[in-house]
């Protein structure tokens, strides 16, 4: 009994290492009948010695990126044994398959470099290359200049704001014992508080734009064709296009220079003199189109020898030309046409002449080697130009105004005033040059005007229609051609005139004299209340209120002394960018409270004035804000059981 029961449990070990390790007996052709003895006994050790497992060697371990083929790529297929191997085909060396370059790994988060940035380095202020930036403290040029700053223009320079941690370049200015100032700069590390900032920049080239393509012998045709639609429209090379092109680039442009020609036929440029580095006049400054411009200089000369011979004191130096009005060869001339000159004494008194009669005013030279001081008389003082051009940009028509004056050896040097103004020319509607839009600018004429049954009628000069007396040295009120300024919004004014009450014969002409010399000869009555309103829209416009002031005592005459005009303005819009509005405008006229003969006293002379008060008549702002948001949850009745 005992036999039978090792038989079988021979037997079970034979069936189960045969079915374990049958693989590896077949593979070295073993065979597990000759292993048994005359006993029936199994010898383990001469299994285990003459078998041996076959492992995979180091080549055939995994197969790589490169030799390893899909279905769908060298219509091979993986295959497996009758074992469970997978056998997966190699590449011959005879007849390779189309395979794919070894692509490179795909860099982590924290191999990316950080922007090589240094602050010290920026300085956005600094815009001109081997010149200093006035208080531009960043700038490398501003070594020696840095003691006459007197605020820095840029404190803080940073990369980028949008980082949670980056480095800040600080400036200031500090003050040395001498009083100059003293650069002070500082890099601190600077922490961002806002939750959406930026941790980490892994991406140098996201920082800042990219470098543009530079043309050369290689790229430039590629170039061309990418920018050329941009620039110059479409490329087509159609003769239509490019005569369009043409005459594009024919006429005058924002800035060119206006191009003159004398009767000798030598072309030159617009004359528009002003002072450069100093006060003295630079001759070499021509009038650029389209840019109104007003320039004031001084002009040193010798009395004797400049004054016959100095073109820059001639007034046909300034109207001796004609106008190219296009930059075309066959380009019209446009004369000069002079429509107003003025003749200014010693005193400032100045008398308007017929501009047509031009010759005896050239400059000539009085009293050169007498007892008195030498005077040269007919002195251009002042020169205004009034260019007038078409909607293509032609310029149609040029008119030009001149002061001459007489001035002594004590005047020099001379003070002279230049300025131009170009109006559009429209056939449609009249011209019509606002001051501000839509509220007033701080320097600008005041719009006013008269207002009949549907509109409101401008002057020839709507911006000089609301005038006050011009100041000038010993000016006499009751001398023809006074001298007069036009009212700009936001500046105070005080100016006046002197009265001889011993030429006043009769009260009543004497008033209506002095009304003119206050008023002016056309006083408006609306005043718009913007800078840019239209005189069709007269509810926009206000008007002008008249209050006049009288003695009540028993003076044998009332004569206006002042005029004094109150103009009320406020902020309207927004708080960040608020518009000025006019919304009333007072005309205050005093007269005089005492009688002549005391009021003139032993000289004769009484001052007749003239100003102007802006008054801000604005409300505080108070800013708003948003009500605080509720909360309106409706909770279920048992949300907190079984706590409540």
């Amino acid at each position: 009994m005992t036999e039978i029961m090792q038989a079988l449990s021979l037997v079970f070990i034979l069936l189960y290492i045969k079915g374990t390790s049958s693989n590896a007996f077949m593979e070295n052709d073993t065979d597990i009948s000759n292993t048994t003895d005359v006993t029936g006994q199994y010898d383990f050790s001469e299994i285990t010695e003459s078998t041996t497992v076959p492992l995979p060697t180091p080549t055939d371990t995994l197969p790589t990126e490169r030799d390893t083929s899909f279905p769908d790529q060298t219509g091979q297929s993986e295959t497996t044994t009758e074992n469970g191997v997978t056998d997966l085909p190699r590449t011959s060396t005879t007849q390779s398959a189309p395979t794919d370059p070894p692509r490179e790994p795909w860099p982590l988060f924290d191999s990316f470099p950080n922007p090589d940035y240094s602050v010290s380095s920026l300085c956005p202020c600094n815009v001109q290359y081997g010149t200093c930036e006035a208080n531009c403290c960043c700038d490398p040029d501003c070594t020696e200049e840095v003691s006459l700053f007197i605020s820095c223009s840029i404190e803080k320079v940073s990369v980028n704001p949008k980082l949670c941690k980056q480095d800040v370049a600080s400036y200031s200015l500090g003050a040395t014992p001498e009083g100059y100032s003293t650069l002070q700069s500082s890099i601190d590390q600077e922490v961002n508080a806002n939750i959406l900032c930026i941790q980490k920049a892994n991406y140098d080239a996201g920082l800042s734009y990219a470098t543009p393509e530079m043309p050369t012998d290689v790229n430039f045709d590629t170039l061309f064709r990418k920018f050329v639609g941009f620039f110059f429209g479409t490329s087509d090379g159609s003769s239509e296009s490019n005569q369009k092109k043409e005459d594009i680039l024919d006429v005058y442009r924002y800035g060119d220079p206006i191009q003159t020609e004398d009767e000798a036929g030598q072309s030159g440029t617009l004359p528009l003199p002003a002072s450069a580095g100093t006060a003295y006049c630079l001759d070499a400054n021509p009038a650029a189109f389209l840019q109104d411009q007003t320039s004031t200089c001084m002009r040193n000369l010798d009395m004797v020898h400049d004054c016959t011979t100095l073109d820059a004191l001639n007034w046909q130096t300034y109207s001796g030309f004609r106008i190219v009005s296009e930059l075309i060869t066959r380009a019209n001339l446009v004369p000069v046409e002079m429509v107003s000159m003025v003749l200014q004494s010693v005193e400032g008194v100045q008398t308007p002449v017929d501009p047509s009669e031009t010759t005896p005013y050239t400059p000539q030279l009085v009293n050169p080697a007498g007892a008195g001081l030498a005077v040269c008389t007919n002195v251009v003082l002042q020169v205004k130009y009034v260019v007038v051009f078409s909607e293509a940009g032609e310029i149609t028509n040029v008119t030009v105004a001149f002061v001459l004056g007489k001035v002594n050896e004590n005047m020099v040097p001379i003070r002279q005033t230049f300025q131009i103004e170009y109006v559009q020319q429209s056939v449609n509607k009249p011209s019509f040059k606002f001051s501000g839009n839509p509220g007033y600018i701080a320097g600008l004429p005041l719009i006013a005007g008269t207002k009949t049954a549907d509109v409101i009628v401008l002057g020839t000069d709507p911006r000089a229609a609301l005038s006050v007396i011009g100041s000038s040295r010993d000016q006499d009120c009751l001398s023809g051609g006074m001298k007069r300024s036009p009212v700009l919004f936001g500046l105070d004014t005080v100016s006046g005139c002197l009265l001889r009450l011993k030429d006043a014969s009769n009260c009543t002409v004497l008033t209506e004299t002095l009304i003119a010399v206050l008023k002016g000869k056309t006083f408006p009555d609306h005043v718009a209340s913007f800078g840019n309103t239209l005189p069709k829209h007269t509810l926009d416009w206000v008007p002008i209120k008249n209050h006049t002031i009288t003695a009540t005592g028993s003076q044998e005459c009332h004569i206006p002394l002042s005029l004094h005009l109150e103009v009320r303005w406020t902020k309207y819009g927004t708080l960040t960018n608020p518009q000025a509005r006019i919304v009333s405008v007072t005309e205050i006229i005093a007269a005089n409270t005492s009688s002549l003969a005391v009021l003139s006293g032993a000289n004769g002379f009484v001052p007749v004035t003239t100003s102007v008060a802006f008054v801000d008549v604005s409300a505080p702002a108070e800013p708003g804000y948003r009500a605080a948001p509720t909360i309106d949850a409706k909770l279920p009745f048992d949300f907190f059981f079984p706590f409540v």
